[in-house]
């Protein structure tokens, strides 16, 4: 869905300050270094005004972290880590899946 959105964003000429919308991709592989790498890479050689993932919990703290001392934002699609919710901590990042403290058995 993601890169769908991307490409009709493409199609109808959307922009953002002026500029198409473009993606990059890389595969972490649960890789908290390699995430931050990857990132770092991202950020400095594009014009990033988000982030979209990391997948694993242990990628996103560090991600989100970043984000924040970046200020921008970032969105998991399926971290999970109940410490990700805490706003004081990670203010940029969002999530579209429960945390696991919702599951949990009281």
């Amino acid at each position: 869905m993601f890169k769908a959105a991307l490409v009709l964003s493409q199609q109808y000429n959307i922009k953002i300050d002026g500029e198409l919308i473009g993606w990059q991709a890389a595969q972490t592989g649960g890789n908290a270094i390699g995430a931050l790498r990857s990132t770092c890479q991202a950020v400095i050689t594009a014009n990033v005004i988000g982030i979209v993932g990391p997948a694993y919990s242990r990628e996103a703290s560090i991600i989100a972290a970043f984000a924040h001392s970046d200020n921008i934002p970032a969105i998991s699609y399926a971290a999970t880590e109940p410490d990700l919710s805490d706003r004081n901590v990670y203010p940029n990042f969002y999530r579209t899946v429960t945390s696991d403290a919702a599951f949990t058995l009281p």
